[in-house]
């Protein structure tokens, strides 16, 4: 899947950890094992403290994966002798343990998919509005699944399918270009971004049944709603008046409001059933840094674990109903891990695995920001 190389330069600068005095902790850390390669990226969790994403093989191939107390599976189709067989990713996880995600051969298309798991578990690939590709990024309890997808004439929209693997188009409004999809919720409310001119033009939306509502922005011209939960919040991102500086933001009781930043653009990326919200950002020290957005309190969540663990949180990809946070972050010893991030009050060892595969850190820099520039990359799709 394309991505953006726009943040490469800053995230070089990321090996330049520097660990100052923190609050009490709030959240232990574990790391969530790899497979065996240079760099992975939590993308989910859900209720169970099950976490997915996609991590490198020995191979260097990218293969989905799904991890829970502390032991990771590849979910690639035909793992652990599939190293010539393309790639897959996961992107997210319902509460009956179903991923979300995509699969691709060596040297063909790449096409949505849903892993099930368990004995008579497989992979279920997904079609495409008409093109070549398609990709899967989230899912319901019900199997309902939205992702984006290439049409028969280049163009990418967003899609909605249910448990018969059906693509329906979520198209763009008013001679609008393109569009994507994102999350949906239990009550199949989806949020993504659509054109709404043709002219360069996005909003956030909350789609359902073939209605959709265009979110305002924070002033600027482009806006993306990345999780939604089942009381219709939406977590997202818009740039500010003048289009230099993005935002995150929630959507609640019919308004959009601005939850802060670091100092340059800042992404929200998940929300959980109390509207707690988490996601990444770039400060004004030109690292990268994951925060928590609570009961009206934007805070880093550098400043919520312990300082001793020598852990700094660069990305928060996801929270559950428990506040347990799908995370990426490095130690000044340069090893690299996706985290699961738990309450600490819930008990439990801080970090039952102090020692990680070692991961070089510029490496894993580089990983964490495309990991954020991903969130860019459906600006693609403008003319």
């Amino acid at each position: 899947m394309p991505r953006q190389f726009r943040l490469l330069p800053l995230l070089l600068a990321l090996s330049a950890v520097s660990l100052g005095a923190q609050a009490a902790p709030t959240y232990s850390i574990a790391p969530i094992p790899g497979l065996g390669g240079s760099a992975s990226q939590v993308n989910g969790i859900n209720n169970a403290g099950t976490a997915v994403g996609f991590a490198y093989t020995s191979g260097n191939h990218t293969n989905a994966y799904v991890s829970h107390d502390g032991n990771t599976t590849s979910l690639h189709p035909g793992a652990p002798n599939a190293e010539n067989n393309g790639n897959s990713r996961a992107a997210g996880i319902n509460a009956g343990g179903t991923v979300v995600g995509e699969v691709s051969s060596q040297n063909g298309p790449t096409r949505a998919a849903v892993f099930t798991l368990g004995s008579g578990g497989g992979v279920q690939v997904l079609g495409t509005l008409g093109g070549r590709n398609s990709y899967g990024n989230g899912i319901n309890d019900s199997g309902w699944i939205v992702g984006l997808s290439d049409t028969a004439d280049g163009i990418q929209r967003g899609f909605v399918a249910g448990p018969d693997g059906k693509l329906v188009e979520i198209s763009p409004v008013n001679g609008g270009y393109s569009s994507d999809a994102n999350a949906i919720n239990n009550l199949g409310q989806v949020t993504g971004y659509v054109d709404v001119n043709g002219n360069g033009d996005y909003r956030a939306y909350i789609y359902r049944d073939g209605a959709m509502q265009i979110l305002d922005t924070l002033g600027g011209n482009y806006a993306q709603g990345y999780a939604i939960n089942d009381a219709g919040m939406v977590a997202g991102y818009s740039y500010l008046a003048g289009d230099t500086i993005a935002h995150a933001f929630l959507y609640t009781n019919g308004q959009v409001k601005d939850i802060g930043g670091f100092g340059g653009d800042t992404y929200a990326t998940g929300i959980n059933a109390a509207g707690s919200v988490v996601g990444s950002g770039v400060g004004s020290d030109n690292l990268l840094h994951a925060f928590l957005y609570s009961d009206g309190l934007f805070q880093d969540l550098n400043s919520l674990i312990d300082p001793s663990l020598g852990w700094r949180i660069q990305l928060a990809t996801d929270i559950n109903d428990k506040g347990q946070i799908a995370a990426r972050g490095c130690r000044a010893n340069n090893q690299c891990s996706d985290l699961l991030l738990t309450l600490a009050d819930t008990g439990g060892d801080p970090d039952p695995n102090p020692n990680p595969v070692p991961e070089p850190e510029a490496f894993s820099a580089i990983a964490a920001g495309l990991a954020l520039a991903g969130l860019l990359r459906r600006r693609r799709a403008k003319r």
